[in-house]
């Protein structure tokens, strides 16, 4: 059976990191394979604010300029410019900056209005002071990303919101974990979704090493999912065994993807190898992932789009250098396991170009 090294989870990481840059500790370590470029490109810019850089570039990391620019706003006396690549250029921020900005903060767009690139002069925040309001927390109801939410709250606000993602019980229970001097990453299952493609389209057995049934992260629910495929899961002491023990359905699949957006590029392809309908619920923030995932997939395109490059290699479907290279962005080693793994898929990619 093939052991399978997964990443740290980046949405824990980088959560962590927030919370240790607040509280003033040492930064975790990133100098390790397993650690995905997002969770390295946040690191890298909370080192350079402490330094007093005053422009910090993202680049398409979505998490890190939407948890920043919570962080840069309550960051009393200094001046930053948030920006990024084209692509974090289309992904809009109005809602968050909207609700930070109830609570006092100084945020101007240098670009188009409701997107970055961000100019933020740091003060001291505050809950929102009106009659319905008060000493509640900003509200932010309906967010397209559950993160503007996790932004707000990773700063200290108890915001009201009616948004109920596993990634917000995620914030509030590393937060607690925080408080209580636990500072645990768990293994990524948001990555292992790629390992389920690749056993329902190949067969066979992996082990993918430290994933727990007893995570907080939400896209555990990838095992569940996967059933329909004939996948199964089994867990023991250092992780989980996923293996082809039944068939696929022939019925269409009814998925709602509202809190599992990363798990849509998997699944979709899954879908369309085995010629199995997918009906996917609730996808609008699929529209501005680090591409519009729902395009992306139509027309077999990676678009820069880390998930949407490894569900199609998982589907044994050729990409360019530059699609390999995205990949790092949360698995930097996942080409190299897929080609350890299968071989022959490795000549096939290399001659490739873009």
């Amino acid at each position: 059976m093939t052991e399978i090294e997964l990443p740290i989870s980046k949405s824990i990481a980088n959560r962590l990191l927030i919370l240790q840059a607040l509280s003033g500790q040492p930064l975790m370590d990133v100098d390790d394979p397993r650690v995905p470029q997002d969770v390295k490109t946040l690191h890298h810019a909370l080192v350079a604010i402490a330094d007093g850089a005053k422009e910090i570039d993202v680049e398409n990391c979505g998490t890190a300029m939407r948890f920043l620019t919570a962080y840069c706003a309550q960051l009393e006396g200094h001046t930053v410019v948030l920006k990024g690549s084209a692509r974090m250029n289309k992904r809009p921020i109005v809602q968050e900056v909207a609700a930070l900005i109830q609570c006092g903060a100084d945020i101007w767009y240098e670009g188009e209005f409701g997107f970055p690139p961000l100019r933020i002069r740091g003060k001291q925040l505050h809950n929102p002071m009106d009659d319905d309001t008060r000493d509640k927390g900003p509200k932010l109801n309906g967010p397209l990303s559950s993160q503007y939410v996790s932004a707000l709250q990773l700063v200290g606000f108890k915001v009201q919101t009616d948004c109920t993602s596993p990634y917000i019980q995620m914030t509030q229970e590393v937060k607690q974990r925080f408080a209580n001097g636990e500072q645990l990453i768990e293994t990524d299952w948001s990555s292992a979704a790629f390992w389920y493609e690749y056993v329902a389209l190949h067969g066979g057995e992996l082990h993918l090493n430290g994933l727990s049934a007893e995570s907080i992260q939400g896209d555990k629910i990838i095992a569940q999912i996967y059933k329909h495929f004939g996948v199964g899961t089994r867990f023991d002491a250092t992780g989980a065994i996923i293996s082809k023990v039944g068939r696929s359905t022939f019925w269409p699949i009814v998925q709602n993807f509202i809190t599992c957006p990363d798990l849509y590029p998997a699944v979709a392809l899954t879908c369309r190898q085995l010629d199995i309908k997918l009906i996917a619920r609730n996808t609008a923030m699929l529209r501005i992932k680090e591409s519009d995932r729902i395009d992306s997939i139509k027309h077999l395109r990676v678009n820069g789009d880390h998930r949407v490059a490894m569900a199609m290699a998982a589907a044994d479907m050729p990409l360019t250098e530059e699609d390999i290279t995205c990949i790092d962005k949360s698995y930097p080693t996942f080409y190299s396991q897929l080609c350890a793994l299968q071989p022959s898929y490795r000549g096939e990619v290399s001659m490739t170009k873009g």
